[in-house]
């Protein structure tokens, strides 16, 4: 389920970039966003075993969680290749979600 952010009700810029002259300095899309609050959700809920991993089935959601994490490591990297059998463990979704969470308001 993806999160239904509007341009005149979300409390970030859609387009923020902390290197460039833009509305705001939150370095998150929408999208990371979207997918934080689906982890947020999953990680609360419990109803999954373990909750989050039924996320990471989806190829996409995972590299772009693996890209956040990389993020809020202060990870750069100039060179990536895909690696298929990357495990992510809760605490990296937990710091992500805190992480993100300090700089955007994610409801629940």
């Amino acid at each position: 389920m993806r999160t239904p952010f509007q341009w005149n009700t979300a409390n970030f810029a859609w387009d923020s970039n902390p290197f460039g002259a833009q509305q705001s300095t939150n370095p998150f899309t929408w999208d990371d966003v979207a997918l934080v609050t689906e982890l947020a959700q999953a990680i609360g809920g419990g109803h999954m075993h373990p909750p989050y991993q039924q996320i990471f089935r989806d190829e996409k959601k995972k590299e772009r969680f693996i890209k956040l994490l990389c993020k809020v490591k202060g990870k750069k990297y100039k060179k990536t290749k895909k690696i298929k059998d990357i495990k992510i463990v809760i605490s990296d979704v937990e710091l992500v979600v805190q992480e993100v969470s300090r700089i955007v308001k994610i409801e629940l």
